[in-house]
């Protein structure tokens, strides 16, 4: 009964805590020392599970960036995106190009995913209407075929779902397969 008046009392902690690295330390807390699951412990804090793995994955992050969060020179949001990055020496690199171009969040994010992606975000996304164009064109080849077009700033997605038995769709997925050969 006393380790969960404890997990109680680091919860309580958490929930009031207002500086962001102490709260990230009670988690890391409960998480190594206890061995509290993280989605035990956004249950007890009301937030995603996400959030809190948001949270732990700032003790990755070099003490010189976190002098920067302290002093000013960078926001929370900014801490969150570079500690996306799996090396020390990555995260240095991005906070320096942070302070020297002063980037907003949104374009730190773009750095960090040209690190993560080699992916430089280039170009628009394809608009609605090209893209139920598109769709329109396709499921009109056949009555059972569903498209889904899935576009981020790294790939796109063509999902086609057709819906029957083996026999069916099989015949199906050839005579598709044939089609796009003729494109």
């Amino acid at each position: 009964m006393q380790d969960f008046s404890e997990e109680d009392k680091l919860i309580e902690s958490i929930k009031n805590e207002k500086d962001i690295m102490n709260k990230v330390r009670l988690l890391t807390q409960l998480t190594k020392t206890r061995e509290v699951k993280v989605k035990d412990i956004a249950q007890k804090l009301g937030v995603k599970s996400s959030y809190v793995c948001h949270l732990l994955r700032l003790n990755r992050l070099p003490e010189a960036i976190i002098d920067g969060y302290y002093s000013g020179n960078i926001t929370l949001s900014h801490l969150f995106v570079i500690s996306r990055l799996k090396d020390a020496n990555q995260m240095i690199g991005a906070y320096e190009k942070v302070l020297a171009d002063s980037l907003t969040v949104k374009s730190t994010e773009e750095v960090v995913r040209d690190i993560l992606y080699g992916i430089k975000t280039e170009g628009d996304y394809i608009s609605p209407q090209e893209k139920e164009n598109f769709i329109q064109q396709i499921t009109s080849l056949k009555k059972n075929l569903n498209l889904k077009i899935i576009q981020t700033r790294i790939k796109s997605k063509i999902i086609l779902e057709i819906r029957g038995n083996l026999e069916k769709t099989s015949k199906e997925v050839r005579d598709l397969m044939k089609r796009f050969e003729m494109w």
